[in-house]
């Protein structure tokens, strides 16, 4: 319902007075107020709106970044990082050659086993591993069943068997012989699986 307000007392008057009912002064409409009007507007919601640069979700939002630490990982997995990944690049180097007198055909590792694809897979998976943890963006999480360092000594120590195999598997007999991306492959194995077995043999030993 509609009222007026005194402008000298205070005193509110039905709509429609001409003079306040309790000092006489004159109503001239001004200060009028209504139920629906006295009700203060809801306060804007606080913060960016969604689709506003820096809002969560937005375009614009910042993204965690990714740092290269290589102190977040310690000196045994560069050791086997890096055999690792010389041993990947050896598979595709040329593993066995058969000399003949105008030349030499030679072959890679992939190529002369079939199962060397295993190794090749298995060190994608272990340079991926320790790669996610030098970036930041991954860790083994604390529920795993298996620790980290026995997850890569066994992804390594599954290279290196499978590594040996092919290295003394020579396709095609005597007349085969080795080439140098064999020897590369089978170091590299050994260099990547060694600093992880090493200290397990060497427990076993001191029983």
């Amino acid at each position: 319902m509609a009222s007026v307000t005194c402008s000298n007392c205070q005193t509110v008057a039905a709509e429609g007075a001409v003079a306040c009912p309790s000092c006489g002064n004159a109503l001239s409409g001004v200060g009028s107020t209504s139920t629906a009007s006295s009700i203060p507007p809801s306060a804007p919601p606080s913060g960016p709106p969604s689709g506003a640069p820096g809002a969560p979700g937005a375009p614009g939002a910042p993204r965690p970044q990714i740092k290269f630490d290589l102190a977040s990982i310690g000196h045994v997995d560069r050791i086997v990082g890096g055999g690792t990944f010389v041993l990947f690049i050896a598979l595709f180097l040329p593993w066995f050659k058969v000399d003949f007198t105008f030349g030499s055909v030679s072959a890679s590792g992939l190529t002369a086993h079939g199962y060397l694809y295993i190794p090749l897979i298995l060190a994608i998976g272990v340079i991926a591993f320790i790669a996610a943890e030098m970036l930041g963006v991954w860790k083994l999480p604390a529920s795993s069943a298996l620790a980290r360092d026995q997850i890569l000594l066994i992804a390594t120590a599954i290279n290196f068997v499978l590594v040996l195999i092919g290295f003394l598997a020579k396709p095609g007999g005597r007349a085969v012989g080795w080439d140098w991306g064999a020897f590369v492959g089978l170091i590299a194995s050994i260099v990547a699986v060694f600093p992880l077995g090493w200290p397990i043999i060497q427990a076993r030993r001191h029983k």
